[in-house]
């Protein structure tokens, strides 16, 4: 897959047409996005007259006019106040913290939730990470009602997530009688039997794809059967192969989201996520979007830190304060490298505002936090994905289901 892309012609431009901007082929068409995050599709024959400098009566003036494309009709105010809205001057603290709860202690996870509530926002995410809930039941329990209690307390949103197996039903009651959502791991393989009920009741799952995973489609319609609310599919590998067969299967899982958007419920986390044109709305993005907890206390980057390195490790909840995070040279470290201008290839692509590799994942994958944006494999899932989305944003089918998922592009 072709990561930067060029005409075998380059078109005639005009000094002073068109806004600075970054463009893909896809396909037939040229996709053109600029830093802010806002974007265009058009055909070859348009972008053509777009950089040779529109005239007021063209069509596509209203639209290029109105997204900020147009040099002689640029709105700087809107434009700055954008910019702001996407810095990290309106970051307000990460959102998801993760919680290792196996063989954790009591102590331990009271210094964990006080931790967690000494960060700033307006609400919180906290997901609890199990194998058997029957084994960390009294540390499960113990969190679920102190983050409770404290978020009553402080008056703020806290939202639960359960990730995990082997739950007997008097512990999935307790956990929805306290606005706890379930999330699942999944291995697809093959197509589903949509007969025959999951062994599992859950709101959220993370899907990954088995080499013999088929029928996407039939995929999407299973996990609206059987209530699954949100779904991010996952390839087997991150090599070549792995990756070919999850675009495959991605594209048509959201075909068919697409195509069912008026009645379905299940929402797809790759689009929600790469679309909000934050650092922060990126999933697992270390120390911008995610914290993570080990069972020893230790506080993480991410959860891809704490389950991959300790070079990521940045102290402990006994000991570390919220606001000492800052000053710590590997917040430094992973905060710079998650930065797309900070990457040759990714201040060059059009999907800058909206794609960046976490880290963590860099740093397990490559062995670096900055990583090889040309030779990583994790940039090639993820602009094969956006590939997958934009192309199919011409589509107002498309456009209504992302309305529908509060994401807003316009």
């Amino acid at each position: 897959m072709s990561k930067l892309t060029s005409f075998d012609k380059p078109p005639k431009s005009r000094a002073g047409a068109a806004a600075p901007h970054q463009y893909r082929i896809l396909g037939r068409r040229v996709l053109i996005t600029d830093e802010l995050g806002r974007w265009a599709l058009l055909t070859r024959p348009e972008y053509d007259r777009f950089l040779a400098g529109l005239k007021p009566s063209d069509p596509l003036w209203p639209l290029l006019q109105s997204r900020g494309f147009l040099a002689g009709a640029f709105d700087f105010d809107a434009a700055a106040r954008r910019q702001f809205e996407r810095s990290l001057l309106s970051w307000k603290g990460p959102a998801s913290h993760v919680i290792l709860v196996e063989r954790m202690d009591l102590a331990t996870a009271r210094r964990t939730v006080e931790f967690i509530f000494r960060c700033p926002g307006p609400q919180l995410t906290l997901e609890l990470v199990f194998q058997d809930a029957a084994s960390v039941w009294p540390v499960l329990w113990f969190i679920v009602q102190y983050a409770r209690r404290k978020g009553e307390w402080s008056r703020r949103p806290v939202f639960l997530i359960a990730r995990g197996k082997m739950m007997s039903p008097d512990q999935a009651d307790f956990l929805r009688s306290h606005g706890v959502t379930r999330s699942v791991i999944l291995e697809l393989d093959g197509k589903p039997d949509m007969k025959t009920a999951p062994d599992f009741r859950a709101q959220r799952a993370r899907a990954r794809l088995k080499p013999g995973a088929a029928e996407p489609r039939a995929w999407a319609r299973w996990f609206e059967k059987w209530g699954l609310e949100s779904v991010r599919l996952l390839p087997s590998s991150l090599d070549e192969k792995g990756t070919a067969a999850f675009l495959a299967f991605y594209g048509g899982f959201l075909d068919s989201l697409i195509e069912d958007g008026e009645r379905t419920n299940v929402r797809d986390e790759w689009a929600v996520g790469l679309l909000g044109g934050r650092l922060w709305n990126l999933p697992g993005m270390d120390v911008l979007e995610q914290l993570a907890y080990g069972a020893d206390g230790r506080v993480f980057s991410s959860e891809t830190a704490a389950t991959g390195t300790a070079a990521l490790a940045l102290g402990t909840v006994g000991e570390l304060r919220y606001q000492d995070i800052a000053r710590l040279p590997s917040t430094s470290a992973v905060i710079a490298a998650a930065s797309p201008d900070n990457q040759p290839l990714c201040s060059q692509c059009v999907y800058r505002a909206y794609c960046a590799v976490p880290p963590a994942l860099n740093h397990k994958i490559q062995g670096h936090v900055w990583g090889q944006t040309p030779s990583s494999d994790a940039c090639t899932l993820q602009m094969g994905i956006l590939d997958r989305i934009f192309g199919r944003l011409d589509d107002e089918k498309m456009l209504l289901l992302l309305g529908k998922w509060c994401v807003d592009l316009t």
